[in-house]
């Protein structure tokens, strides 16, 4: 039997689930303008396009910037670079094994359960629902499922093209 489940899932639902993405004409807690989130030059082509749909965007309680990861430095060659997002499911007893990241950044989201992860030269940081695990050139890190449920988690990464 596997240890972890691999589905691939569209783009939108990691997104959803990850980062709030719509804003307007609000601050978030950090201070950060929600309306910098939908680019008033995205909102006038959508426009000039003759796109449907609403010009404001409303009922947005809060964005939160949950972290970057610089693209500079991270690769050079991004027409041979893909967007993969990725949803796993870690079992009770589970592990990742210890790898290091080489120009694939990325990011992991919890969406439910509780995995610890093992980063090289830090303390083991249990992540739970809601949180994130940030990931860059050089990161070197395992996760684990120490507890008795089944751990969900949503990573999303920069990829060459032909990686399976």
């Amino acid at each position: 039997m596997k240890r972890s489940k691999l589905l691939a899932i569209p783009l939108a639902l990691a997104i959803t689930h990850s980062t709030p993405l719509i804003a307007h004409e609000l601050k978030s807690k950090e201070g950060i303008k929600l309306s910098q989130a939908v680019p008033e030059k995205e909102k006038k082509h959508a426009k000039e396009m003759n796109f449907e749909g609403p010009q404001k965007t409303t009922g947005i309680k809060n964005v939160r910037l949950m972290g970057t990861v610089a693209l500079a430095g991270q690769f050079d060659d991004l027409e041979n670079r893909m967007l993969r997002a990725r949803e796993i499911d870690i079992e009770p007893g589970g592990k990742v094994a210890v790898h290091q990241h080489n120009k694939r950044p990325g990011v992991a989201y919890m969406v439910s359960g509780e995995l610890i992860e093992h980063r090289k030269g830090k303390k083991p940081a249990v992540k739970k629902a809601g949180d994130t695990a940030f990931e860059w050139d050089g990161v070197v890190h395992w996760w684990e499922n120490k507890s008795d449920k089944v751990a969900r988690i949503i990573v999303v990464d920069l990829v060459p093209k032909d990686i399976k």
